[in-house]
């Protein structure tokens, strides 16, 4: 019987683990996400499923699913009606569906609506280039987290262009200034980008330094590590100057600060709750086993002769 108990011991943590997987592919499904969507969430937290002991205890990490019920609730709370908050969020290039959990769309609700003026006078310059929403939300998802000191040091950079007289032209050094911050800001979003400008005969393709010099529209395409494309920019001809340029590079750097104040907020505001973890459990259940074993050898030392 010692045996069999020490088997069903050395078993059971296994089993249990492969039970509770199952479980939480059968939740996740439940919820509308895929194994890449949670593992991709507790990333923000450097966790994983294996740090949950239990599937209430991941329930209880990520949060209340949102129901047309609990979505109703929530609004009222913020006396705003589904459209009012749709058009919010579409501010910022999202939509009511990009989110699961009550507790993270309560925050953004919250984090947005202080943000609203600044947001709406960001878009709106973005606009005049041809970013959209969508565009402007891909870029928010691919901001660096671990950037914010960078996006501080390139939005101070920006500022002080912004603050000199825009009737003088710039100088080679705030040129450079300007060309810095863009080659800095396609590194940091992981983007190559493709310039062309665009003429009677169609597109030519442009170097980046040409842009500044350029007296034609220009169109801007940015692409993935795969290739993938991310948004474009149209800068008509008109708008061919330092100005906007200056001014668009401050937008772009705002996207980023913003980005990671959102990012930072929602990882503040829900910790992770997780009391124990599956190896934690691993360990404990190996001394249980260590132990048994030990003890067991001592009884069968211990047993009299027959």
């Amino acid at each position: 019987m010692r045996v069999l108990w020490l088997f069903l011991f050395l078993f059971a943590t296994p089993v249990q683990a492969a039970t509770y997987e199952e479980a939480v592919k059968q939740y996740v499904q439940d919820i509308g996400w895929t194994m890449e969507d949670l593992t991709r969430y507790l990333a923000k937290w450097n966790m994983t499923i294996h740090d949950f002991s239990s599937l209430d205890a991941l329930k209880k990490q990520l949060g209340t699913p949102i129901t047309p019920e609990r979505l109703d609730a929530l609004l009222l709370r913020y006396d705003m009606t589904r459209e009012e908050a749709e058009a919010l969020l579409g501010q910022f290039g999202e939509q009511l569906q990009h989110y699961t959990f009550v507790e993270d769309l309560n925050y953004a609700l919250s984090f947005y609506r202080d943000r609203y003026d600044t947001m709406q006078a960001m878009t709106d310059m973005l606009a005049t280039i041809g970013l959209t929403e969508d565009e402007i939300r891909r870029l928010f998802e691919r901001t660096p987290l671990s950037a914010k000191q960078t996006f501080e040091r390139l939005d101070e950079q920006m500022q002080t262009l912004v603050l000199r007289d825009p009737s003088t032209p710039l100088t080679k050094q705030e040129r450079e200034t300007v060309l810095h911050f863009w080659n800095e800001w396609l590194s940091l979003y992981r983007l190559q980008a493709k310039v062309y400008e665009v003429n009677e005969q169609g597109r030519t393709p442009i170097s980046f330094e040409q842009l500044q010099t350029v007296h034609a529209p220009v169109v801007m395409e940015w692409y993935d590590e795969k290739g993938n494309f991310v948004a474009d920019v149209y800068i008509p001809r008109e708008r061919m100057n330092e100005s906007t340029f200056i001014d668009v590079s401050e937008q772009l750097a705002h996207i980023g600060m913003m980005a990671l104040d959102l990012e930072s907020g929602l990882l503040v505001a829900r910790m992770p709750k997780t009391a124990s973890s599956y190896g934690m459990n691993i360990i404990i259940g190996v001394c249980f086993l260590l132990g048994s074993f030990v003890l067991w050898r001592k009884g069968k030392r211990c047993e009299p002769l027959r």
